[in-house]
């Protein structure tokens, strides 16, 4: 057998197992749609290791589909629109890593749980946001996105509301969010950097966390082209609702 020694003794657990298996699910859906790997993760993890780990664990696992799927949307994205909300989110990332750092661990994790249970619940209804469109709202919704993002990892609810509620194509808005992430995980790995999250412990979580999650996205991925409009919504929604509910309740 090979030589485990060097691994932490209490890495190979029940969590990390849990914590796989998530991982597992939330790339299949993140290959499929584009987004909710982090809406997922982010209230899942942290209820297994606590929102200081969970959520940056969250955030670094998240380069595996940034360098899988950011190349094949960097054609179809529109970036003019991407950049207007990524730039503004990015300046309100250090404020909400101070709401992470600050507010009790089962509060933050049951308030990340909300935050997606009611994104998902929204979605469900059929909600389509008809207000004006443009770089001011898209600035508005950056920032409120930034915020999000530090304090709970989930940088995605009012971006996914604004660019779902548009008439662009399935395939456009796959593109947009994934550029939006991939923009916004660079930001909050280095603002998690300077505020000492980025420990030992959630590396070594996140190694071992990589290779399902890789998997998962690249199967998702093969499963976009085959799947209607519909589909394409449906399994992603029922996927944030079943892991925000049970955060919420656990």
């Amino acid at each position: 057998m090979p030589d485990l020694s060097f691994l932490p003794p209490d890495l190979i657990d029940a969590r990390l197992l849990f914590a796989a298996l998530t991982v597992l699910a939330s790339g299949l859906i993140r290959g499929f749609s584009g987004f909710g790997s982090a809406l997922i993760n982010a209230p899942v993890l942290s209820l297994i290791y606590g929102p200081t780990v969970g959520v940056p664990v969250a955030a670094l696992v998240e380069v595996a589909p940034a360098v899988q799927l950011t190349p094949g949307a960097v054609r179809v994205a529109q970036w003019k629109s991407v950049w207007a909300f990524a730039i503004p989110a990015l300046i309100l990332l250090p404020l909400g890593t101070v709401v992470l750092t600050s507010v009790p661990a089962d509060e933050m994790r049951r308030g990340i749980g909300a935050v997606v249970l009611v994104l998902a619940l929204i979605l469900w209804s059929g909600w389509r946001y008809r207000g004006p469109r443009g770089t001011g709202p898209a600035i508005f919704v950056g920032l409120v996105g930034g915020s999000l993002a530090g304090a709970t990892g989930v940088a995605g609810p009012p971006v996914i509301l604004y660019l779902m509620s548009s008439d662009a194509p399935p395939a456009v808005i796959r593109a947009n969010l994934i550029g939006y992430f991939t923009i916004i995980l660079f930001g909050l790995t280095a603002v998690f950097v300077i505020k000492g999250l980025i420990t030992a412990e959630v590396l070594w979580i996140t190694a071992a966390l990589l290779v399902p999650f890789i998997v998962g996205g690249a199967v998702g991925a093969k499963l976009f082209p085959l799947a209607s409009e519909k589909t394409f919504r449906r399994i992603a929604l029922t996927a944030l609702t079943v892991s925000a509910l049970y955060v919420l309740v656990a």
